[in-house]
């Protein structure tokens, strides 16, 4: 294959995500958190809408339309500010076991881009996140403020936390159905 399987980069500062939560939280909207119906999923989810914080994570949207640029060559969708994120927290005890994520039934989409921002703002134990291509690789230095973007196909899960808690925010690139 062509495309790197994952690509890494810290992008912000302890201080940076703290009031990136702070303004998360504060304009939650409704979501429906589908989570794949053959994995274990018992994270809480939230929803934000993007244009509420796009400001704020401007090097995180830069980051991952360059990692598709350089790394993968997705035809993607154009982001707009009423795209729901999801926000996942996990306190101890709590998983999503290996999964993919896709759009199962949609006549013209398919997600392409699974993407990731670590907004932890204390350590945790556990909580690794793992990718699997031929092995299991867990992935190194996935610390608050760092952002990780893989293709959505790649089969990934989230141990369960120890002790402590993890939060990300996850924004899903979606393109025109692979073919």
């Amino acid at each position: 294959m062509r495309e790197s399987l994952y690509n890494i980069a810290p992008l912000f500062n302890i201080d940076h995500i703290k009031k990136l939560n702070k303004v998360i939280n504060e304009n939650l909207v409704e979501g429906n958190d589908k989570p794949n119906t053959k994995a274990i999923k018992t994270s809480q989810v939230k929803f934000v809408n993007l244009g509420t914080i796009q400001g704020l994570i401007i090097p995180f949207l830069d980051f991952i339309l360059s990692s598709n640029t350089f790394h993968y060559g997705f035809d993607l969708f154009q982001l707009t500010g009423s795209k729901k994120l999801n926000y996942n927290t996990y306190q101890e005890n709590e998983e999503y076991t290996w999964h993919i994520d896709a759009t199962p039934r949609s006549p013209v989409k398919d997600i392409k881009l699974t993407c990731l921002l670590n907004c932890s703002e204390e350590p945790y134990e556990g909580g690794d996140l793992c990718l699997f291509r031929d092995k299991e690789i867990k992935i190194e230095n996935f610390n608050p403020g760092t952002a990780i973007v893989f293709p959505s196909f790649i089969n990934h899960k989230v141990e369960k936390i120890t002790s402590g808690s993890r939060a990300s925010l996850a924004i899903w690139m979606n393109g025109p159905k692979f073919r």
